[in-house]
């Protein structure tokens, strides 16, 4: 009797020092967190000029995106640029006029800055220029976005895009600018739940990164190739209105 109270009382006893040892569950690591600290592995950035809508012309994902390199879309309340008295648009630090013959559409994403449709001569021939922004951050470096763009592209030849793409250093609103322009055909998957894919023949790219105190803006025009040829002084006649207000 007496020997069977002393084996239960050793029992007891190593049963409440094996429960001491256990951590608490709030001293645990997070779930996926490695046994080291350290945190897990961040999943590739996402395209921040990759999103597409439902008249899409591979605005791009646009990473272009939460992190710099991967800025993500979020849907916001409809709004518009404001308007100065003497015209112009005001569009973050710039100001700047727009083409006459221009329709401005509502913006309704976070990454978007402004968003013009430009039209065509023949039914189905409109272009678009959407304007993002993805923070003082911005979305990766130039190189980074025109590979992007260009990788929307695809040459007859089977050649790359870049090869045959015209890239300027400028600058507009006395800030430091990239220009590029590309044709061919025009290839942007879709995001999910953000429309159809393009696939499309005989089409056109004007593109611009322009500097600012509070970020690059991309300014990214693309659409039929005839209605983008037809449009293209107009386009750098507004990238060179931009003034720093």
């Amino acid at each position: 009797m007496r020997r069977g109270l002393i084996l239960a009382l050793l029992l007891a006893l190593a049963l409440v020092t094996s429960c001491k040892k256990q951590p608490p569950p709030g001293d645990l690591p997070p779930v996926g967190e490695a046994k080291s600290g350290a945190p897990p592995a961040a999943a590739p950035p996402a395209n921040p000029h990759g999103e597409a809508p439902a008249n899409p012309h591979g605005s791009m994902a646009a990473a272009p995106g939460a992190s710099p390199h991967g800025p993500m879309a979020g849907k916001t309340e409809p709004r518009t640029l404001e308007k100065l008295p003497d015209g112009r648009l005001v569009m973050g630090p710039f100001a700047f006029a727009a083409p006459a013959k221009w329709t401005t559409k509502p913006i309704t994403s976070s990454m978007r800055a402004a968003d013009f449709v430009i039209p065509g001569a023949a039914a189905g021939s409109d272009a678009e220029l959407i304007v993002y922004y993805f923070g003082e951050g911005g979305a990766g470096s130039i190189d980074d976005n025109l590979d992007r763009w260009f990788g929307q592209f695809q040459q007859p030849d089977g050649k790359p895009s870049r090869d045959a793409a015209k890239i300027e250093k400028t600058k507009f609103g006395g800030q430091d600018a990239t220009y590029v322009s590309v044709s061919g055909r025009f290839v942007a998957e879709a995001m999910p739940g953000a429309g159809e894919a393009v696939d499309k023949q005989n089409q056109a790219l004007l593109a611009a990164i322009v500097g600012s105190p509070s970020g690059p803006y991309y300014f990214k025009l693309v659409g039929a190739k005839a209605t983008v040829d037809s449009n293209a002084a107009a386009f750098r006649a507004m990238l060179t209105s931009l003034q720093l207000r």
